[in-house]
């Protein structure tokens, strides 16, 4: 909102309304007169609006709901802006919840050995899932070829394989419903220009993104379906894939949450906090930035975790084996010796557990900075303070009780959804700070 305003008077003589930085419609009011005085003038373009400290920001919901004149004569483009805006905010909410639930079903297939139970990559037909006996012979067939029946499942039933079957099923039509649920609203909202130029293009990087996702994931499975590209001899997925395949799909979500975020709140917070310094809040925007990186690459870490199964070697917290730093730590068996950080189960799980620790002290930190200022931050910010914290915190608990009980499906599942939900809060957090205006 941009506000020039004659000295000593509470004149507006020109207030541009902008819906926010989604480059939506602005529209400018001018000679909005704000001091009773003035009811008296006859001009029909005037509206009347209780007077407001002339350090706060303008606010179009106050506008609308506290004037008592003139209120018809606000132009049409105001509601429509605001609409769209919100009707955009709420479909990337809705596409960011699926990739959500798409992220916490991948991890469960992961924890459950399903990721390698459909053996074929079929973007179309494959959303048909075996609707026969014959069907389902046809695939289990199929999987009785890979080297994980051969090595780890002989024998297994028919019934068994469909319990795996179904995830990795579930997984990829998951996958196949956010291409549809973004693509076609996509093309709506920008028939209707309710779009600018710069969010269509960063919708449309974010879609080719996704088109990408289903490819690296097909990669990824391909590493254990091919006896040449098992790492020991055991079929499982790389954990180089496995980690840029989960890359990519926090990537995606990360993008579409922010890019909601500035849809749905995209105006200054409350005029308490004018009075912060920016020093202050310079301090919060960066400590806040560290603690979201801390948490994107200790969920990148997990990936690693999770295809060398780390997780099940030193079921222990805090230490290791009777120590801080185990043996076994650094191998001269991996060379380079960098190696160590993406394939030594041992450095995997102990740079985890540095990350996890390290993340949680970033963010207990970032809130106890905030308490400082407690009293200047608007209602919502706090509440996102409170919230990663309290996040962060039941995080550890799940990660510790992981370990300690030997990586069971449900808890560790939870462990997953946890660190994305926590990377949300991060998120949100740091868009709140973005918002805060300082004097």
């Amino acid at each position: 909102v941009g506000v020039r305003i004659r000295a000593n008077t509470r004149f507006i003589s020109s207030t541009s309304l902008c819906v926010g930085r989604s480059g939506f419609i602005t529209n400018n009011v001018r000679h909005i007169h704000t001091h009773p005085s003035s009811s008296s003038s006859s001009s029909s373009h005037k509206h009347f609006v209780p007077y407001f400290p002339l350090k706060q920001p303008f606010s179009l919901r106050r506008y609308i709901t506290t004037t008592t004149q003139n209120v018809h004569d606000i132009p049409k483009h105001f509601y429509d802006s605001i609409s769209a805006r919100k009707s955009v905010g709420k479909w990337l909410v809705g596409c960011a919840g699926l990739v959500l639930g798409m992220i916490v079903v991948g991890g469960v297939t992961r924890l459950t050995e399903s990721g390698l139970s459909i053996t074929e990559w079929k973007p179309v037909v494959g959303a048909i899932p075996p609707l026969s006996h014959s069907d389902w012979m046809a695939e289990f067939d199929k999987y009785k070829q890979s080297p994980e029946y051969n090595k780890l499942n002989q024998g297994m039933s028919l019934e068994s394989f469909k319990g795996i079957y179904y995830w990795e099923y579930s997984h990829r039509l998951l996958g196949r419903i956010i291409g549809l649920a973004f693509f076609f609203p996509f093309i709506y909202y920008s028939t209707k220009k309710y779009l600018s130029p710069k969010l269509t293009a960063q919708l449309a990087g974010i879609f080719m993104m996704g088109g990408a996702q289903g490819g690296i994931g097909w990669y990824m499975v391909k590493s254990g379906l091919d006896e040449g590209l098992l790492a020991g001899g055991v079929p499982r997925v790389s954990q180089y894939r496995l980690a840029a395949h989960l890359t990519s799909a926090v990537v995606i979500y990360g993008s579409i949450t922010w890019l909601a975020l500035g849809l749905l709140r995209p105006h200054p917070n409350h005029i308490a906090s004018y009075q912060l310094k920016p020093e202050a809040v310079h301090s919060l925007r960066r400590l806040s930035l560290f603690c979201l990186g801390m948490t994107f690459l200790t969920i990148i870490s997990g990936a690693f975790v999770a295809g060398l199964d780390a997780g099940l070697i030193y079921n222990t917290f805090p230490l290791m084996g009777g120590q801080i730093v185990p043996e076994g730590v650094w191998s001269d068996r991996y060379s380079p010796s960098s190696r160590n950080f993406t394939e030594n189960d041992v450095t995997v799980q102990f740079q985890h557990r540095v990350l996890g620790i390290s993340t949680y002290t970033a963010i207990t930190t970032l809130y106890l900075m905030s308490l400082k200022y407690h009293k200047y931050l608007p209602r919502s910010t706090k509440l996102a303070f409170h919230a990663i914290l309290g996040v962060a915190t039941t995080q550890v608990i799940l990660g510790i009780s992981t370990l300690l009980t030997f990586v069971p499906v449900p808890i560790a599942a939870a462990h997953q959804t946890g660190a994305i939900s926590l990377f949300t809060v991060a998120l949100w957090l740091l868009h709140e700070l973005r918002r805060l205006p300082f004097k």
